[in-house]
Order: structure tokens, then sequence, then C-alpha cells
């Protein structure tokens, strides 16, 4: 069981598939109970909030001075950008709506990049990044239950 757990939970951090991967996995894929799945995809994917938050600076500064790393920075960040155009109207509230509906490539690791990018603090960034997320969760939550139910 705590392998499996470890495995939402990294599954829950990575990019790739954050929420939308751990709850499926953890509760169709693993067999383990709904909200313990819940809760630990809840914590690995809002670590990597923190992670973008926190270190994403230090590590700009270490990689900006390699070409190769400044070309795909800028093409990664003009991607993000395009991305998040169709929300930036609603400005903070754009990044909650940008988390929380369950596409691919607008979880909390781009969420937060936008962030970052748009020069909010921890302190104005914290409630929309989370809110996002349980917005998510609640959507994804609702598909893995009537899908376990539908498919089981």
């Amino acid at each position: 069981m705590a392998e499996a757990l470890l495995k939402v939970f990294f599954l829950a951090f990575l990019p790739i598939s954050e929420i939308r991967g751990a709850l499926p996995y953890g509760v169709w894929g693993a067999g383990l109970p709904f909200f313990l799945v819940l809760g630990v995809a809840l914590c690995g994917n809002l670590l990597s909030y923190f992670v973008v938050m926190y270190t994403l600076h230090f590590f700009l500064v270490l990689f900006l001075r390699f070409r190769w790393f400044q070309n795909w920075w800028t093409h990664y960040t003009t991607r993000v950008r395009e991305r998040f155009r169709k929300y930036a109207q609603w400005e903070k509230w754009g990044v909650l709506l940008f988390i929380g509906i369950p596409l691919p490539f607008t979880g909390v690791w781009t969420g937060s990049l936008i962030c970052f990018l748009g020069g909010l603090s921890f302190r104005e960034s914290f409630p929309f990044v989370l809110g996002g997320l349980l917005m998510a969760s609640c959507i994804v939550s609702v598909l893995t239950l009537l899908g376990k139910a539908w498919i089981f």
C-alpha cells in the first residue's frame, strides 16, 4: 500500500500527469480508498507550486547562462503565455480557472509558472492556485468515481 501511495504522490507531482493521472491510477489501478488517494494526490500536486515559486528563480540564474537553455526557456514561456491568453482577462481568477479546468497542460505546474512570470507573490497567488487545484480535483474525482462505477 505504501508503494502505491508513493506512486500516487509522484504522479500528482509530475507535470505531465498531476491530479488528472494520480486519482484514476490510485482508485482504478491500485485499488486504494478514494479519500486516501485524494489527500495524497492533493499534497503531491500542491508541492509543485512550492517548487516553482521558491526554487525556479535559483535554477534560472544557474541555467540561463547557457544558450541552449535560454532558447528552450524562451520557447517554453511563450507557449505557456499563449495557453493562458484566454484566461488573462480575469487576472488572478483566470489562474484559478486555468488550473481548475482539467485540460492537458493547464495544471498547477503551468499555473504556478504563470504566477511566477507574472510577478505574483506567494500570498497573492496561493489562494487562486489552491482553488484551481480543488476545482480540478472535484471534477477529476467525479469523473473517476463515475468511471469506476460505470467500468467496474
